[in-house]
């Protein structure tokens, strides 16, 4: 009988063992494949993505991506025909983070910061920095850790981003401490945004404008697990998060909009279309509502997809964002 239960034992003592280990191995794998740059992850959660078949939806999603390559043609037109340049900061863990700057030749104190999304760099920011610039404001376009020209070996999916995006804040207050700033970010500039203003940031934010973010990392990833490798949280999310601490120095549960939206104090615009299953459409309002600054406002596009609000309805975009931004600035 003691010999047999000895077997059982060992028995469950292996198999534990190898679920921990299978555990790790996968849990190191979706760690590579969601933080480390050129993973591959954007094209496969593309990839994804569900296809609206109605004739209505493909007639505006042909519109918007038409327009798109009209608007990023004219902005590198614009980038190629206007002065611009390079500047950098050290994160508080010692990388190079660069950033590409855009100066007006008047005394402005109106900056912009627009801040891009996952796996992406300054440049799918360009035409934000033209609408900018046109308008008056310096504009600063940084490349967020382990993306574009900036140094780093693992995303920060918006939490270690936002210690960097205070710095460039810092930054430009030091040069202009009358400076009044516009904080705009797409998908997880977005989310980095959201999670920044939780911090004790200086009164020269006057307002932001958060365009198709996520609600936390942890959603985040459940959500494309489930879409990608149809696996349920339970067990692997778990393993992920501590996997995350151990690689890239923060846990995803860390990386969560509701909590800093909870101590905002800063103007707000939450952009979102309606069709968008990338970050999903429900997060918009899970996010308004968090947000504790009353002077905030919602803009819901029809039949935009993920980050493509700006291409859908152009007019009704920007028209929304000066509106809202210039009760806040000079």
């Amino acid at each position: 009988m003691h010999h047999k239960k000895k077997i059982i034992r060992n028995t469950l003592i292996g198999i534990i063992t190898v679920i921990f280990i299978a555990l790790a191995i996968i849990g190191n794998y979706m760690v590579n494949f969601a933080i480390r740059p050129g993973s591959g992850a954007s094209e496969s959660i593309g990839e994804s993505l569900v296809e609206y078949a109605s004739p209505e939806q493909r007639q505006i999603e042909e519109a918007a991506e038409a327009t798109e390559k009209r608007v990023r043609e004219r902005a590198d037109q614009w980038v190629a025909s206007t002065d611009h340049g390079t500047v950098s900061i050290t994160s508080g863990d010692g990388l190079q983070l660069k950033a590409v700057e855009f100066r007006q030749e008047n005394d402005s104190h109106l900056w912009s910061i627009v801040v891009h999304g996952y796996n992406n760099s300054w440049d799918t920011m360009k035409d934000y920095a033209q609408k900018y610039y046109e308008r008056g404001y310096h504009v600063l376009a940084p490349d967020l850790r382990a993306m574009g020209s900036s140094e780093g070996e693992y995303i920060g999916m918006g939490w270690l981003d936002r210690l960097d995006l205070m710095l460039w804040i810092d930054r430009i207050v030091a040069e202009d401490p009358e400076a009044q700033i516009v904080l705009h970010g797409i998908s997880m500039g977005a989310a980095t945004i959201m999670m920044t203003v939780g911090e004790d940031i200086p009164s020269n934010v006057k307002v932001c404008v958060e365009d198709c973010g996520y609600t936390s990392d942890w959603d985040e990833q459940a959500d494309k697990l489930d879409k990608l490798f149809h696996l349920p949280e339970f067990p692997l999310m778990y393993t992920v998060n501590i996997m995350t601490k151990l690689k890239a120095g923060y846990y995803i549960t860390d990386a969560d909009c509701i909590p800093q939206l909870q101590k905002n104090k800063t103007p707000m615009l939450f952009i979102h279309g309606d069709m968008d299953d990338y970050n999903p459409y429900w997060m918009l309002d899970v996010v308004y509502e968090a947000n504790a600054c009353t002077e905030k406002e919602k803009l819901v596009v029809h039949g935009a997809r993920h980050a493509m609000s700006v291409y859908t309805e152009p007019e009704v975009y920007w028209n929304t964002v000066w509106k809202f931004i210039d009760k806040y600035t000079d």
